[in-house]
């Protein structure tokens, strides 16, 4: 997303002139007409419909059915009369009145033409039995929500945005949808509206909303009405379509789900995700039966396996149990699934480290085990996934990656990369208690970091590289959440808030408050103990019994 410098007008808005009202001047909508309930009429030229076919002349203010209509009664009122005599004519006469009347006759054809044509209402069929506020939300995902869901939103790059024309078809994939944007424009609403924030921020998506929104006739109020009204008819009609299942709906019932989990992410990122999960777990299950068997696999379904495989793997690092965490059946290839999600999932990160991420759901729950032999057994494996971890090698990677666009900057990509892999290695690190913690890091072979502070500060210094409207700024909330529950400097803290109120003002997707709050949780916990105690604030995380996808 990116935005442009905004120009203050010289003018008062159209209603303000009209209304004799000292306007303020404000973009892109005047503040007095927002507060006044009216739709500001903007600065710029103003175009007027006029209710005729015609602004002047006999037909001025008449539609074509009013045309016709008084014809017909013309028509009715008057008997056709015989005339009692024909003059004689001679061919000149006659082929002047054939001229006249064929020159009456195009003349009419023509204002006919003109009049059927202006009349036509220019409305794409793909919403011309939706409201204005459905046609809104529609035209929102399509311009602000689709391009968040993935890294590159070029030409092809976007299957969630290529399904957009289905949704006229399909009922469940357009309530989704309309759900998903009504909730990120009743977001982008929440947002006071303030002159100086938008020269000084330049908020491309708060400054997109408003400057698309009045041509529907908003901003709309009833935002959230309409987000819960859409969800509850997505939850029925998917329902239903869960219960007939068939190999021809099966990628809009999985993409529905998909992003009934955007929803929760847009929403706050809470509980509800994992059942949706679960659903998708099930569904998926069902491509190693014969009727959803596949020999190639398509875009798009690669795309929602991606997508579904990394929601279910970063949402899994808050689950410290030793329940079994499988998403993709043995008979699909999960490398191709991997490297797919590496190119094209917005999160951006790289294949090998989700694959150890995978590897450690395997590892049975050690949390609180301090001896025996099933307990030294998985540190012994705790280990070898760290020392792996620590073993890849951004810049080696970047230099095989193949970006997805010839305009990447794999430098960017590098930084982000290196700051996931620091993330991987506090997640393996606290699976074990904390009193095992430090001692594994210490003794990792070709390790540089020797404690989780190290690595938090490692993740900071690589974010630092990455600023609001970088392809893959809005990658950081996992890797940062990390970095802020392992950081006990007040500065690193104030570096991590501020990091995330840029991401909150790229995006405006609830779970980045809800990541906050859970930092604030986390630092209150971890100030609470013994000056130089290593607390493991996994401890506080499963008292909360929160389960937060953070994404």
């Amino acid at each position: 997303m990116t935005g442009s410098n905004l120009t203050l007008p010289t003018k008062a808005c159209h209603n303000c002139r009209k209304r004799r009202w000292k306007c303020d001047r404000s973009l892109p909508v005047c503040q007095k007409c927002l507060s006044s309930g009216t739709e500001c009429l903007g600065y710029g030229k103003l175009f007027v419909w006029n209710q005729g076919v015609a602004s002047r002349g006999k037909m001025m203010g008449k539609s074509f059915e009013d045309m016709l209509s008084t014809k017909k009664e013309g028509q009715a009122h008057s008997a056709p009369q015989k005339p009692k005599s024909l003059p004689d004519c001679n061919n000149n006469a006659k082929e002047d009145d054939f001229k006249a009347t064929s020159s009456t006759t195009m003349a009419v054809v023509k204002q006919v033409k003109m009049e059927t044509t202006i009349y036509w209402p220019l409305i794409d069929p793909l919403v011309k039995d939706l409201n204005q506020p459905s046609r809104y939300y529609l035209f929102h995902f399509a311009t602000q929500l689709c391009g968040d869901m993935v890294i590159y939103d070029g030409p092809g790059q976007n299957p969630i945005r290529d399904l957009i024309p289905a949704s006229s078809v399909h009922p469940l994939l357009l309530q989704v949808m309309l759900a998903n944007s009504a909730l990120h424009v009743y977001n982008l609403a929440r947002e006071p509206i303030n002159e100086s924030r938008y020269h000084e921020n330049r908020k491309p998506c708060l400054v997109a909303y408003y400057q698309a929104v009045s041509r529907f006739g908003g901003p709309f109020k009833s935002a959230y009405r309409d987000a819960l009204v859409a969800k509850q008819r997505a939850l029925s009609l998917l329902a239903q379509s869960v219960g007939s299942v068939n190999e021809s709906n099966f990628d809009i019932v999985l993409v529905s789900i998909l992003l009934f989990i955007n929803y929760d992410l847009v929403e706050s990122g809470m509980d509800k995700w994992r059942v949706h999960m679960e659903g998708a777990r099930r569904l998926i299950n069902l491509l190693e039966t014969a009727p959803f068997q596949l020999h190639e696999m398509s875009k798009l379904r690669k795309c929602l396996l991606s997508d579904l495989l990394v929601f279910f793997v970063l949402g899994s690092t808050l689950d410290f149990d030793n329940t079994p965490k499988k998403l993709i059946p043995n008979s699909i290839d999960l490398k191709a699934i991997l490297e797919y999600a590496e190119t094209n999932n917005y999160l951006s990160c790289p294949a090998p480290l989700l694959h150890i991420m995978l590897q450690a759901f395997e590892l049975p729950d050690v949390q609180w085990q301090q001896f025996g032999e099933e307990a030294s057994l998985a540190r012994g494996h705790i280990q070898l996934l760290l020392e792996a971890a620590l073993s890849f090698d951004p810049i080696k990677w970047a230099s095989t990656f193949q970006p997805a666009s010839p305009f990447e900057d794999l430098k960017k990509r590098i930084s982000i990369a290196s700051a996931h892999r620091s993330a991987v290695c506090i997640y393996i690190t606290r699976i074990l208690p904390s009193t095992h913690a430090s001692s594994l890091l210490s003794t990792s072979r070709g390790s540089s970091v020797s404690s989780l502070s190290d690595l938090a500060t490692d993740i900071l210094d690589h974010l630092s590289n990455l600023s609001p409207g970088d392809t893959v700024f809005k990658s950081i909330g996992w890797p940062i959440f990390l970095a802020g529950a392992e950081s006990d400097d007040p500065v690193q803290r104030a570096v991590i808030v501020e990091k995330l109120d840029a991401l909150w003002n790229e995006m405006y997707w609830g779970y980045i408050l809800t990541v906050k709050e859970l930092l604030g949780v986390i630092w209150s916990y971890k100030d609470r103990g013994a000056k130089g105690e290593d607390i493991c604030w996994v401890t506080e995380v499963k008292r909360l019994g929160t389960e937060l996808l953070i994404a």
